[in-house]
């Protein structure tokens, strides 16, 4: 026996259905595609730094919901497209409207579904992906504090470290003491030092948010090529300070990291001081923004789902793919605009979403109203240009 939605009529479940299958499909392969693009990052962190394969799963976890907010919305529009696109191509939509059942009514369950999608991101933007993104930082720092020894190999010469390079000659399974232990140590290019100890250990530093290599019994080798004067100098202890290379360190938290009240008063503080936190208030705009492109994606594959598409699938996969690309460009110069200043953060965050608004409106009162041409897609401008070549090269 199934379960009957009170208002929601057989028509309703059938294109939510439609939708909501090609939808799951494309949200997990996005995704995929998107983890696949930090792949040689993370095997990086298991071959250089020591960290399981079970703590780069749980960093991946972490990166998650950033990778879903941008998923979201492509997926929402493929969904729509392919959805559509079935219907279309099987006559079911002509049927449908036959039977005198407007695009307006068989819009209704693709918005209901593409609106909780959108509060699904918003979700993700306001808290999850904030949540997610400070333990992903308090979670590198914690690799950097228990695996920066496991970076280190015994016998050869290891650059874990900006501008350092490290010898050990023995290390402890158990723990972080070396021994044997030859540093160079370049990172001041008008003052060399080659740091010689026999023995040391690996020191975190909660505080800087740095690493301290505490030596023993050693000696310090420097030379001053400007001034062409070198020095010895013997100690019982010393600490070298230093920060893990990139992809382990953690700097401060940046306003992706702040839960909503928190970003709210840094902007309110920063202004306050007659000194704007413009990222703070690029990402406080872009929580708002960037959600609701799932409403116009919806609405904006509807009209195009009805289009043919010669190359079937996959047109209709790179009509979504070249909109998604236009959408995130908008984005990136709205985002640059207000970062420095130069535009407000609310009008340079929403000029995606007001192209995209005249679009989506456009397109589908066009298409409702019967006064687009039925026989051509989006697509059919690339078909023409292959044919076009084609023709002159056989003329040719």
């Amino acid at each position: 026996m199934r379960l009957a939605i009170p208002g929601f009529a057989i028509i309703d479940r059938y294109v939510a259905r439609e939708v909501l299958g090609p939808f799951a499909v494309d949200v997990g392969l996005l995704t995929f595609a998107l983890v696949t693009g930090k792949l040689l990052k993370l095997m990086d962190m298991v071959v250089n730094h020591g960290v399981s394969l079970a703590e780069v799963i749980g960093i991946v976890g972490y990166i998650m919901p950033a990778f879903l907010e941008l998923t979201f919305p492509m997926a929402v529009l493929l969904g729509v497209l392919m959805g559509f696109g079935r219907m279309s191509s099987d006559q079911e939509m002509t049927a449908a409207r036959a039977c005198g059942i407007s695009l307006y009514r068989l819009a209704v369950p693709v918005m209901l579904v593409a609106l909780c999608v959108y509060a699904l991101s918003s979700y993700f933007a306001f808290s999850l992906r904030p949540w997610a993104n400070s333990n992903l930082r308090n979670k590198l720092y914690e690799l950097s504090q228990t695996r920066s020894s496991a970076g280190l190999k015994e016998k050869v010469f290891n650059s874990n470290f900006p501008g350092l390079v490290v010898y050990v000659d023995e290390m402890s399974d158990t723990d972080s003491s070396l021994k044997g232990v030859m540093i160079s140590d370049a990172r001041d290019p008008h003052n060399q030092n080659t740091i010689i100890a026999k023995h040391g250990s690996i020191v975190p530093d909660p505080h800087d948010k740095s690493i301290t290599l505490r030596l023993f019994d050693g000696s310090i080798f420097g030379a001053e090529p400007a001034n062409n004067v070198t020095h010895v100098t013997s100690f019982k202890t010393y600490d070298l300070s230093v920060r893990p290379e990139a992809g382990m360190d953690v700097g401060e938290q940046d306003p992706g990291e702040m839960t909503y009240p928190v970003l709210r008063a840094d902007i309110k503080a920063a202004r306050a001081k007659g000194k704007p936190d413009f990222a703070a208030e690029t990402e406080m705009a872009g929580k708002f923004t960037v959600p609701f492109a799932t409403m116009l994606f919806a609405l904006l594959g509807i009209s195009l789902g009805l289009k043919p598409a010669r190359g079937g699938h996959s047109e209709r996969f790179g009509v979504s793919v070249a909109l998604f690309f236009l959408y995130y460009s908008l984005m990136r110069v709205g985002e640059t605009l207000a970062q420095r200043g130069k535009l407000d953060a609310w009008v340079a965050m929403s000029l995606p979403d007001i192209v995209f608004m005249a679009l989506a409106f456009w397109f589908f009162y066009r298409a409702a109203s019967d006064k687009g041409d039925q026989g051509r897609g989006p697509g059919d401008i690339l078909w023409d240009l292959v044919e076009r070549y084609e023709r002159s090269r056989q003329a040719a």
